[in-house]
């Protein structure tokens, strides 16, 4: 019995010390992040921590901050230089069910930017929430919007509060936002929003994998009505290899008397090579794009190209459908790049494939359209509508299931090669060097021509009968002084 009590007694104590330790090293690390995060080189993130003040705390801490977002890679003064915001905090250490500690915020615009969001908010505080720190170590946070309401020079803007959600983890990112509806109304111009959402949630950013959504529930302009918007898109890795499908969805269209219901197509981009997308997408945000590499970086940048466009990918266009009030469309499309050789070159004409098909019906083939088909033979046209199809690989093209002429064809992808060589081995590629040796001596010529036919006219223009005086230009003393005229 002694035994049992003074086992309790010694995990009672070590959970009171771990409920006291807890709080000190909280407040411990988040001290050390906001200084870490203010003390970093201004040039590393588009998201600046300036003019910290903390104010650390055993059970709970606050502080305020100023935030400036900006873009980096922007050549606009004013992006570069970015939006500043007021930061105010408070940081409670004691841990919960939900998370390890919870924080709550308030973000306020300073200057100019503050007075147009009083203007068109009707308060001073921007953006506010409520949060937490995981067991996991993941951030989580709502964010709030108050009521919009503004109107001037007889326009106006109105929407209602709006609601998000943010999640950062190590490599995952999550973002949330609503607003039930919102109305732009102008003389000119006038738009509707209501029931609008957006969200996605990224498992690892850097390669792109997760999910993401943009959905609207209707948008009235004055022409245009539009139902059941939906966007969604969905990223997978599999054996190296990255699969997106994107799935677009609209209810209903009306333009004018035109009506189309549940137009429908899915986007498919499957097979890029994973490390190669992430290498990429790297290079590109530390750099701000390819002008601004280094020469290593380039070099990995065309290593990267290289093994992205040698592995393979294919592009799909599937379940292409819609209907209006009398017709219909139904169609898909492929276009696939083979894996090449691993010592080979890049020949599009051997390793690209494409097909596809398209199907209308009823009053989305009109009668112009179907002349128009006819006339030029790819398309056949019956009494309910016109269809076609075509295929092409390794050279050759059929289109209704007969070889065409693909000359044309051939041209076009034996000229992507000569692009692609020359990206990937870091030189202007041969037809825009010889585009800009030819353009520039063009331009120079037609400017001494227009120059010498310039002097022709002052030389050989003779004075106006209608001047009531003239000047008499003494005779000169050589002809060659003259140039162009005979005396």
């Amino acid at each position: 019995m002694k035994t049992t009590h003074k086992l309790a007694a010694g995990f009672g104590a070590l959970g009171l010390g771990a409920t006291l330790i807890l709080p000190w090293w909280t407040s411990r690390q988040v001290d050390e992040r906001l200084h870490a995060w203010a003390n970093a080189p201004a040039h590393q993130s588009d998201f600046q921590l300036r003019n910290l003040h903390h104010d650390a705390g055993f059970l709970s801490s606050s502080g305020t901050a100023e935030l400036v977002m900006r873009s980096r890679c922007s050549e606009d003064a004013d992006a570069q230089a970015g939006t500043v915001v007021q930061v105010v905090y408070q940081v409670s250490h004691l841990p919960s069910c939900g998370g390890i500690i919870s924080f709550g915020w308030k973000l306020k615009p300073h200057g100019e930017a503050a007075e147009a969001f009083k203007a068109l908010f009707g308060a001073e505080d921007a953006l506010s929430g409520q949060g937490h720190v995981t067991w996991s170590r993941q951030i989580q946070s709502d964010l709030g919007l108050p009521a919009m309401s503004f109107a001037q020079g007889g326009g106006s803007i109105e929407a209602s509060p709006s609601r998000g959600a943010l999640t950062v983890g190590d490599k995952r990112v999550a973002f949330a936002w609503h607003i039930s509806d919102a109305q732009l109304r102008s003389a000119d111009f006038v738009t509707r929003i209501q029931g609008m959402a957006f969200n996605f949630d990224l498992d690892n950013w850097q390669r792109g994998t997760g999910d993401a959504a943009f959905k609207v529930q209707s948008v009235s302009t004055r022409d245009v009505t539009l139902e059941g918007l939906s966007i969604e898109s969905s990223t997978r890795e599999k054996d190296g290899r990255l699969d997106s499908v994107l799935r677009n969805h609209v209810g209903r269209l009306q333009a004018g008397k035109q009506e189309v219901k549940h137009l429908a197509f899915d986007v498919g981009m499957r097979g890029l090579h994973a490390d190669s997308v992430e290498k990429l997408t790297q290079l590109f945000s530390q750099s701000c794009g390819v002008q601004r590499m280094t020469q290593a970086e380039r070099q990995l940048m065309r290593d990267a190209l290289k093994t992205l466009l040698s592995q393979g990918m294919s592009l799909q266009i599937d379940k292409l459908k819609g209907e209006s009030a009398s017709g219909a469309l139904d169609g898909d499309f492929t276009l696939a790049l083979k894996p090449a050789q691993q010592s080979g070159s890049i020949q599009m004409a051997e390793l690209l494939t494409s097909s596809g098909r398209l199907q209308l019906k009823g009053d989305l083939a009109s009668p112009e359209l179907r002349q128009m088909a006819g006339a030029l033979g790819w398309a056949r046209v019956n009494q309910d509508g016109i269809d076609s199809s075509f295929h092409y690989e390794k050279g050759q093209l059929k289109v209704l299931d007969r070889l065409t002429d693909a000359s044309a064809v051939q041209g076009m992808l034996a000229l992507a090669d000569t692009v692609i060589l020359a990206l990937l081995e870091d030189r202007v590629p041969p037809v825009m060097a010889a585009k800009h040796e030819s353009t520039e001596p063009e331009e120079v010529q037609e400017a001494e021509v227009e120059e010498e036919a310039e002097v022709e006219e002052v030389m050989t223009m003779e004075p106006s009968r209608g001047d009531t005086e003239t000047e008499e230009l003494p005779a000169p003393q050589d002809a060659k002084e003259l140039p162009g005229r005979s005396v």
